[in-house]
């Protein structure tokens, strides 16, 4: 017989945001395996074919995937618990940078992000800066790193949650 666990209202709401937050982090962890594996160590505008789409595309998954459960959200207002972090200094670093890059660069447009210049000539009317992005090798590793990490922690968590509503 399936019986759901007791759970508190602020305890199943927790678990909702750590099960998703578990989907969204093994969705970006898996952009950056694709990432590392295809060698898309280079901006992609430098690519050919329909590369620079793939590689635009992965890395704005793995960005944005990554940041989801830091944001805050609509409806259950929970935040993500900062203990489940665990991130030494570099990795810390890295995941300010990825959180800053979603906020300012791909979850919204931020217009201190953007240059463009408006010219005078019928041929060409204005220059933008291309938004584009690559990470190293060595940031993918710790990258993946964080998230495999991150990943098992949040499993433990979710594990913790449901055994206290047995």
């Amino acid at each position: 017989m399936i019986e759901d666990a007791d759970l508190s209202l602020r305890e199943r709401t927790l678990y909702e945001k750590l099960h998703a937050s578990h989907g969204d982090i093994t969705i970006a962890s898996l952009c950056a395996q694709y990432i590392l594996k295809k060698g898309w160590h280079t901006l992609s505008f430098l690519r050919r074919g329909s590369i620079p789409i793939q590689q635009t595309a992965f890395t704005t998954t793995m960005i944005v995937a990554y940041a989801r459960p830091f944001a805050g959200g609509r409806g259950k207002s929970i935040n993500f618990p900062e203990r489940l972090l665990q991130y030494d200094d570099k990795e810390t670093a890295f995941h300010e940078r990825l959180l800053k890059l979603r906020n300012q660069e791909y979850a919204h447009t931020d217009a201190s992000t953007i240059s463009v210049r408006p010219l005078k000539g019928n041929l060409i009317t204005s220059i933008q800066s291309l938004r584009d992005l690559c990470f190293s090798p060595a940031e993918l590793r710790l990258f993946l790193a964080m998230t495999s990490g991150l990943s098992r922690r949040i499993q433990l968590r979710l594990e913790e949650i449901r055994l206290s509503g047995s």
